[in-house]
């Protein structure tokens, strides 16, 4: 398959405010290349007698960002928008294919600790591996394999609230990562959705990789949901997993109330659904947001509290935020 490859590269700190537009802008995947966490690793790793900085100049005298694009896509409206945010860069693209690069990102991604509880472990590297502490991942296309800030954030705040028997809706789940983790802590069903066809092949991918069967992924909105719980497979998979006839009932008049939601996204649309996300929570339910770079912090705050949620916790990790808020 063909993508237009994009690049922007600066002198200055610009990747993380970067890596956010070309996800708002729709990119099927982004790459950081930061000079000064490469440094980083190399001195950590205790390499500095193996190699000089110098021997090599691509990576180590710009701040790139890399995103892949679908060909036709407006880049002079790309443009603008790296514009408004970001100053001194130089653009670049080009047309690739896949099968150039397809596969060799495997050996940049390996075995860590997403959560104080739980390991990540990449699925060629899994055999003879199997316990609750243990998720076992294929990221494919989508976002979420828990290298992020933002995917650590949410999964380390599910990991302290979430319990036993929770209903989690995952919004934009990616991966399926945070569904996995919830299952893995005790929690109920997972609903997961996403816009992105190839995100939710992946997420069923996971699921059966982890031996989740109580996580199901639908492809669409959240502005979809009552379509979701029309459809019969829908009912019957989760009516095998309410036991409580309430709740069942509940399902079946398409007013299911849930006790977590995670929304993995960017700030602008967690921002225009804060008020739906709100009506799909039980009262005391917890929505666990992130994707929030710290510029936008405040905009998020503040329609989160418009929308009625109140006791919001909020955590950063370089300069991304997770907020955790009540119904």
């Amino acid at each position: 398959m063909k993508w237009w490859e994009v690049c922007i590269e600066s002198d200055d700190k610009i990747t993380e405010k970067a890596s956010m537009v070309f996800l708002e802008a729709g990119a099927n995947g982004t790459q950081i290349q930061n000079p000064d966490e490469i440094k980083s690793l190399i001195d950590a790793a205790g390499a500095k007698e193996l190699a000089d900085y110098g021997d090599f100049p691509e990576i180590m005298d710009k701040y790139k960002t890399i995103a892949y694009f679908v060909p036709g896509t407006d880049l002079n409206k790309l443009k603008g928008a790296l514009n408004e945010r970001i100053d001194n860069f130089t653009f670049l693209w080009r047309e690739v294919d896949d099968n150039e690069w397809k596969g060799n990102w495997k050996k940049y991604y390996k075995s860590f600790n997403i959560t104080t509880e739980i390991r990540i472990i990449p699925s060629w590297e899994s055999e003879g591996i199997s316990d609750e502490k243990t998720i076992v991942m294929d990221p494919g296309r989508a976002f979420g394999t828990g290298t992020h800030e933002s995917t650590s954030l949410c999964a380390g705040m599910i990991e302290e609230i979430i319990k036993k028997g929770d209903l989690l809706l995952d919004i934009g789940t990616g991966t399926g990562i945070l569904s996995i983790i919830a299952a893995k802590h005790g929690g109920g069903y997972s609903v997961a959705i996403d816009i992105d066809p190839a995100a939710v092949r992946t997420a069923k991918d996971n699921f059966k990789l982890n031996n989740v069967d109580n996580a199901f992924a639908f492809l669409g909105e959240l502005k979809d949901f009552e379509k979701f719980a029309e459809d019969e497979k829908f009912r019957a998979v989760f009516d095998s997993f309410l036991s409580d006839s309430n709740r069942a009932a509940l399902l079946k008049s398409g007013k299911l109330k849930f006790d977590l939601i995670s929304a993995n996204i960017v700030s602008d649309v967690i921002i225009s659904l804060a008020r739906d996300m709100k009506k799909h929570l039980r009262k005391g339910g917890s929505l666990i947001c992130s994707g929030i770079i710290f510029g936008r912090e405040s905009d998020v705050v503040q329609e989160l509290q418009n929308a009625g949620f109140i006791n919001l916790r909020i955590r950063r990790k370089n300069e991304w935020t997770v907020i955790c808020a009540e119904a």
